[in-house]
């Protein structure tokens, strides 16, 4: 995690030394502890997620029994790490606390510290997140990965950044998630756009509405593509010459930041409306990837575009500050195939499907 001491910083070795032995004795002074903390660690981390939540939706959700789940939530509460309420139980300021330093414990017992630097190693690109650790249900990894991002997003803001992202639900987690209190400007020039345009039909998932709730949060200004994502080759040429889209696309061609998700090339396909004889050749193509309008195989190559608006393939491998958030372990293709486009890339994951990466790799 973040807070663990740089290499090099003796007194953060020291520390870091010290902990590590604790744990070694911890380990086998009370062998229960391998069970006992992924258990309460996953406990707290779900009901901050899912918060205010009952014992027998936390119990489906995670998949242990109401006993066990009513036993260890009175533990919790007893110790005041969450509360009960009529509507469910929420986690406690001391509970958030406790989480943090849980976190930083677990993340070395289980050498997801080593797994984030061996996969960016790997992946040769600038850092890897692993948001998500010990947890297998799809909804609450994908809020805590979103969660991660956030907060590794609000370190790259300035006063004066111009912030572009996509749509879906990944990058709908990420902008629930940040808290606007991260981001304080006295004045700020901030600018946040869509980097493409629409794409599907839910709402919540589009890169305008994003746009739209992460600037309300920086307090900041933010401007709306109204297209759709795929488009002719002629009226996308057609439209750059719109006062509105042309003020926009000068934007995105000096982005600081480029916040993105990634999908898998038959569902992306599946998603575009694209006919089956052209999704049946992109596959035949060995696409595993798509993001921007491109089809990539597991190589980074592109095999197939198609006509888009917003951001471009040249000016995505120029940026210095880009995030990438997916999770599950049917996106490592993918994951891999896209970071061989920027060794800038900061990649944002759950522990299972950096496993899978690594596996891969």
């Amino acid at each position: 995690m973040n807070s663990i001491p740089m290499v090099g910083d003796k007194m953060g070795q020291t520390q870091n030394s010290d902990r590590e032995k604790l744990i070694f004795v911890l380990k086998y002074a009370f062998p229960e502890m391998d069970e006992l903390l992924p258990l309460r660690f996953n406990l707290l981390n779900t009901v901050k997620f899912n918060q205010p939540i009952g014992r027998r939706i936390l119990s489906t959700t995670m998949g242990y029994t109401e006993r066990v789940v009513r036993r260890e939530c009175d533990i919790l509460k007893d110790n005041h790490l969450i509360d009960y309420y009529p509507d469910g139980m929420r986690i406690t300021q001391k509970g958030e606390d406790v989480l943090a330093s849980l976190t930083d414990i677990f993340y070395q017992v289980n050498g997801i510290n080593e797994l984030e630097v061996e996969i960016s190693e790997k992946l040769k690109i600038k850092k890897v997140i692993v948001g998500s650790v010990g947890l297998h249900d799809a909804h609450v990894s994908l809020n805590e990965i979103g969660y991660e991002a956030a907060k590794y997003l609000s370190t790259l803001i300035n006063s004066k950044s111009i912030i572009g992202l996509t749509g879906g639900s990944s990058i709908e987690k990420v902008i629930t998630g940040y808290k606007a209190e991260w981001t304080q400007f006295d004045h700020n020039d901030i600018m946040v756009v869509p980097a493409r345009g629409g794409l599907g039909n839910k709402n919540e998932y589009q890169a305008n509405t994003l746009a739209e709730i992460l600037s309300n949060k920086l307090g900041a200004k933010y401007q709306m593509l109204y297209t759709q994502d795929n488009l002719s080759k002629a009226t996308i040429e057609e439209l750059k010459n719109e006062p509105n889209i042309k003020r926009i696309l000068e934007y995105i061609d000096k982005l600081d930041v480029l916040l993105f998700g990634i999908g898998r090339a038959d569902v992306m396909a599946t998603r575009r409306v694209l006919d089956a004889d052209e999704i049946e050749g992109i596959l035949e193509k060995g696409a595993v990837a798509e993001s921007f309008g491109y089809y990539f195989n597991k190589d980074g190559e592109i095999v197939h575009e198609i006509s888009t608006i917003g951001i471009d393939l040249d000016k995505f491998k120029a940026l210095k500050d880009v995030i990438a958030v997916a999770g599950g372990i049917d996106k490592a293709e993918s994951i891999i195939a896209i970071s061989k486009l920027n060794p800038n890339l900061v990649l944002v994951t759950d522990e299972q499907t950096a496993k899978k990466i690594n596996e891969l790799l």
